[in-house]
């Protein structure tokens, strides 16, 4: 009967689970996607205005802040998506040493520019992959137990 009336059971509306989460995986495969097309698509850029040498910077920070704050949001809950965000934050990692592997070896020639948004690609990575697994073990440590005391 409240059906009927247009009252009660509506149509469901579908709502993501744990955006913060969701968000912070995307985050994590966007920039390892679009740093390894950025590196390989243009080789050797090097912008002319000397303000552009800033932005890398202020991007790496601005990312390592929003992922933080989706961690403090997720970290006290343990879920399978947790872990999963957990192990895809090393993507980028990943992704910054074959770029550092390529230019070594020579494959990819790249500027001083781009050897400067490789360094803040690696340096932000590692320091989210760290942050990620210390702050979700430091938060959670109450959950593993060694023995009583």
């Amino acid at each position: 009967m409240a059906a009927a009336n247009g009252q009660g059971v509506g149509v469901a509306h579908a709502r993501i689970v744990h955006p913060e989460e969701w968000s912070s995986i995307l985050m994590s495969v966007g920039l390892t996607i679009g740093s390894v097309a950025y590196f390989w698509i243009a080789p050797d850029l090097s912008p002319r205005n000397h303000f552009a040498w800033a932005v890398p910077g202020w991007i790496a920070g601005a990312y390592l802040v929003v992922q933080m704050l989706f961690l403090l949001l997720s970290a006290t809950q343990i879920r399978a998506l947790g872990v999963l965000d957990s192990v895809l934050a090393i993507l980028p990692v990943v992704a910054g040493l074959v770029i550092t592997v390529e230019w070594i070896l020579g494959d990819l020639p790249l500027s001083l520019f781009q050897l400067n948004v490789l360094g803040l690609l690696v340096a932000t990575s590692v320091a989210e992959f760290v942050l990620t697994i210390w702050i979700r073990f430091v938060i959670n440590r109450r959950t593993i137990g060694f023995g009583t005391t």
